[in-house]
């Protein structure tokens, strides 16, 4: 009785033993895994720190773009503008010299 005590005993120790091993290969294992998340997270955050600079730049390309269409649009509508004038005046010049062709031809 006692010896079958014994083997019982012994069979629970090294049940315990391997419980122990088992969980020990597994606590590596989740090391592992933890150092492997861990560079993961760092390049993902690496890779979003770079990404925000690139659309932060964009956006400020994009704002300047935006400035310089609007002066352009500017600098369109007021050369439109002198253009139109500029047309006005000719036809006007144009309408006087044939007014005053036309007095000359009448003479």
């Amino acid at each position: 009785m006692q010896e079958q005590t014994i083997l019982t005993l012994d069979e629970k120790i090294q049940k315990l033993i391997n419980n122990y091993k088992e969980i020990k290969k597994k606590y590596e294992i989740l090391l592992s895994e933890k150092e492997e998340n861990e560079k993961e997270l760092a390049s993902l955050r690496e890779l979003k720190n770079s990404q925000t600079s690139q659309i932060e730049e964009l956006e400020k390309t994009m704002n300047q773009q935006k400035e310089e269409i609007e002066f352009l649009r500017t600098e369109n509508r007021s050369l439109r503008q002198q253009i139109e004038k500029f047309e006005n005046n000719t036809k006007e010049a144009v309408s006087k010299i044939d007014d005053v062709l036309s007095q000359i031809i009448d003479l």
